[in-house]
């Protein structure tokens, strides 16, 4: 299989997938399992963690295949939001050192402009990162793949709050118009 599916692809995929059909499972690790891969490398930094969140989340879609909702965003967000979570988990229980425990984003800075429009898939293809700024793409790194709160981004920074969240949500918003204009 190449090239995006369709929207019915993807829920009959889903639906082949939570009835514990063996071929499901191995087309849904064929075409998404190198994002997951690529997501868990660059947040967890070892080929084995990522290895491991690999198996963690195709695992979890596994057992969540019927929960999944095709009207809330694409099988690719959802996978990549499951995968995100479990990395995040991981780095709030692996963290050695003292530090305010990682979050995701705060849920008052838009956490549904990250899910929507596959623009987490365009993240990881890394060119979508290329058109930021630098302080844009520090932001990113730290917000999504750090797992940092607003809170702890401001803190790091020595910014208010508030600015950090309207710098937050321009830029995903941002993004989000960059993933549009190449989808189109």
């Amino acid at each position: 299989m190449t090239g995006p599916l369709a929207p019915q692809d993807e829920q009959d995929l889903m639906r082949r997938l939570a009835l514990g059909d063996e071929d499901a499972v191995r087309l849904v690790y064929e075409r998404f399992g190198r994002a997951v891969y690529s997501l868990g490398l660059r947040m967890l930094r070892t080929p084995e963690s990522a290895e491991d969140l690999t198996q963690e989340v195709f695992l979890t879609a596994w057992r969540r295949a019927g929960g999944y909702d095709p009207r809330r965003g694409r099988l690719s967000t959802w996978l990549m939001t499951i995968a995100h979570n479990a990395a995040v988990d991981r780095i709030r229980h692996d963290a050695a050192r003292p530090r305010p425990a990682l979050k995701a984003i705060d849920e008052t800075v838009a956490p549904s402009l990250v899910e929507e429009d596959g623009v987490i898939d365009r993240l990881l293809a890394g060119h979508v990162l290329a058109s930021l700024s630098h302080r844009e793409r520090r932001l990113i790194e730290l917000a999504y793949f750090r797992g940092w709160s607003a809170r702890e981004i401001a803190e790091a920074d020595g910014i208010p709050l508030g600015t950090v969240k309207t710098r937050l949500r321009a830029t995903l918003i941002r993004l989000r118009a960059v993933h549009k204009g190449e989808a189109s």
